[in-house]
């Protein structure tokens, strides 16, 4: 390691240079802030009006181990076991997947929605992973009920500290939703939401080493002779757990927008609309229970 001096300026300018085997200049510049300020709280600003700061040989290791990951490809927010959304810090590991500027896009829709906020609404998150639907949306609407469904329960060890870090209560369920056993232990909701997996596994090619060798493969892929397998089996528990008139919100591969979209409508969902996402595309269907 041949820093000129132990000033941060002098230690991220270092590190930069070695990011950038893998990293544009402006990510790997993003990436190091990010550590900076988590690990020995010093922000872009403190960074700039204090230029003689130091660090320790141990917190020079602490961010060389950092870096060291990323360059093997572990996405950051692993390495910082922390990711926003909504607004909310989240916690994340291996266990779960890492939460998508998508999956916010489509909990701001719910949010919107005029038939959260009254204390009798019932909502349940399927496939809740690290929990960031579900907690945000109880933590957004506190007299609304909310429960979580996972088959994975590393992945609902995960959920439960987010909602105990941030202070909301939700009711956690290990079921698998392609064949459910506690149904029964379920009320009706008003709301169901899910991002269930939907990437083909013929679509790995076009996947980067941070994805696949890292997320969690159980959340992720569906095999490509049954790509509607979830959506299938969550729109069958719909209709016996979804109220008359109450909403389902999928997040989508946008490859089956319109497929989704039949599916519905042939197991009586009605109002079912597609919406984009930031990019264009084809990402969310909204229906209601007729």
């Amino acid at each position: 390691m041949n820093f000129r001096s132990n000033k941060v300026t002098d230690i991220r300018e270092y590190y930069d240079s070695l990011l950038q085997q893998n990293f544009s200049h402006k990510e790997s510049l993003i990436q190091l802030d990010m550590i900076l300020e988590e690990y020995f709280g010093i922000s872009k600003t403190k960074r700039v009006l204090n230029s003689g700061l130091r660090l320790s040989e141990s917190e020079i290791l602490k961010i060389h181990f950092a870096v060291k990951q990323l360059l093997n490809n572990k996405p950051i927010q692993y390495v910082l076991n922390k990711c926003y959304f909504h607004g909310l810090s989240f916690f994340v590991d291996e266990r779960v997947l890492i939460p998508r500027p998508e999956t916010e896009e489509m909990v701001g829709m719910i949010l919107n929605n005029s038939k959260l906020g009254h204390s009798n609404t019932r909502v349940l998150d399927i496939g809740t992973g690290s929990g960031c639907v579900a907690v945000t949306l109880k933590h957004s609407f506190p007299d609304v009920s909310v429960w979580a469904m996972d088959v994975s329960e590393e992945a609902l060890d995960v959920a439960r500290k987010n909602a105990l870090d941030l202070h909301v209560n939700v009711n956690f369920i290990n079921d698998d939703i392609l064949s459910p056993l506690k149904t029964d232990q379920l009320p009706l909701f008003d709301v169901i939401v899910s991002n269930p997996p939907y990437v083909r596994l013929s679509e790995t090619t076009t996947m980067k080493p941070n994805v696949l060798d890292y997320e969690p493969a159980l959340a992720l892929f569906v095999p490509d002779d049954d790509p509607l397998i979830f959506y299938r089996k969550i729109i069958l528990f719909s209709q016996v757990k979804l109220l008359q008139g109450g909403f389902l919100y999928f997040e989508i591969n946008r490859d089956f927008a319109d497929q989704t979209m039949e599916l519905l409508c042939s197991n009586g969902f009605g109002n079912v609309e597609v919406h984009k996402d930031f990019n264009g595309n084809s990402r969310f269907v909204v229906a209601n229970k007729l």
